[in-house]
């Protein structure tokens, strides 16, 4: 029997399961356990499938493409940066002048990068972080369409 398996058994036996004489087709001892004769193994196992599948119902979709054009993007990435150091920043600028386009494309692909992960995190601490960033992203394109508008 492997460890986790081992550990399954334990937290039955912790639960207040009672071993019975028989084992399961896994080989591993059976309980009672609430009036119900239970395997901590392959009840386990159902378990995990049905809280996958429950996640997997729903789980928000999550769209992967980006929501700029390919060639935004590379203006972000070929855009020089300029450094504002009385106010602590560094901006995406083309031609020394402040492009919002590039710095929307940023900032709109940043978001899209993060709601990937966020989809998938299941830690508290890194979900308000990443809610945190989506929340400043957001405020910057908020910023930026009412600079430019």
């Amino acid at each position: 029997m492997e460890d986790k398996d081992l550990e399954k058994v334990t937290k039955m036996l912790e639960r207040g399961g009672t071993m019975l004489a028989k084992h399961c087709e896994c080989g591993a001892p059976l309980f009672k356990y609430q009036g119900k004769v239970v395997c901590p193994i392959c009840d386990a196992k159902k378990e995990e499938h049905a809280q996958t599948q429950e996640q997997a119902r729903l789980a928000v979709p999550v769209e992967t493409r980006p929501a700029v054009s390919p060639q935004a993007m590379e203006t972000v990435k070929s855009t020089p940066i300029m450094e504002i150091p009385e106010r602590r920043m560094s901006v995406v600028v083309g031609s020394e002048e402040l492009d919002d386009a590039a710095v929307e494309a940023a900032v709109i692909a940043k978001i899209n990068d993060i709601a990937v992960r966020l989809a998938s995190e299941t830690y508290p601490n890194k979900i308000q972080i990443y809610l945190d960033i989506l929340e400043r992203s957001l405020r910057v394109l908020k910023e930026l369409h009412g600079i430019s508008r």
